[in-house]
């Protein structure tokens, strides 16, 4: 459409989301409204149009949680592995000394899975505690979450981290919403 004229002016800022969800995406400020632009869509949102602007940086307390218990279970797990596989090879064998017949037969194949369950501990040890490292650092390293609040709705932007140029995206988007004429 010829004649079409945007009152938004220059950019004021830009941020750039480059993980996570919203990866590939970006904020621009303009005087007027922030435009959130992506790959395949696109938001203008007027900066009259938002009621309240927070940002905030927190670290997710239920993955540290989640991350220190599945360690410990990878401590248990390999504390309890070594006497297991002991007890259940010692059994295992007193019972092939009694005679393979009937009920000593059972047992003693009862104590082999035993053994057999016991010798996998360590390995299941180790994968509970590489979950629980990735749980820990997630939960430490936290997202730093812009909220827009509309009347009667929000929309939340978040990226991992502490992440200072969306803090100072979002000081620029409030400088801008305190100067509107309202």
């Amino acid at each position: 459409m010829a004649g079409v004229t945007s009152d938004a002016g220059p950019a004021v800022a830009r941020f750039d989301f480059t993980r996570g969800a919203l990866r590939g995406s970006h904020f621009t400020l303009y005087g007027n409204c922030i435009i959130h632009r992506g790959g395949t869509q696109m938001e203008t949102v007027p900066l009259a149009g938002i009621a309240a602007l927070r940002v905030a940086y927190e670290r997710d307390a239920r993955k540290l949680g989640w991350g220190v218990a599945l360690l410990i279970i990878a401590l248990l797990l390999f504390a309890i592995s070594a006497p297991l596989n002991a007890f259940a090879e010692a059994a295992a064998a007193e019972m092939a000394a009694a005679g393979a017949q009937g009920v000593a037969r059972a047992l003693q194949a009862v104590f082999r899975f035993f053994a057999a369950v016991a010798n996998i501990l360590p390995l299941a040890a180790l994968l509970c505690a590489l979950g629980g490292i990735v749980l820990s650092w997630l939960g430490w390293t936290g997202r730093t979450t812009l909220v827009l609040d509309f009347a009667g709705s929000e929309r939340l932007y978040s990226v991992s981290g502490r992440n200072s140029a969306l803090l100072d995206f979002s000081e620029a988007v409030c400088e801008r919403m305190m100067a509107l004429k309202r």
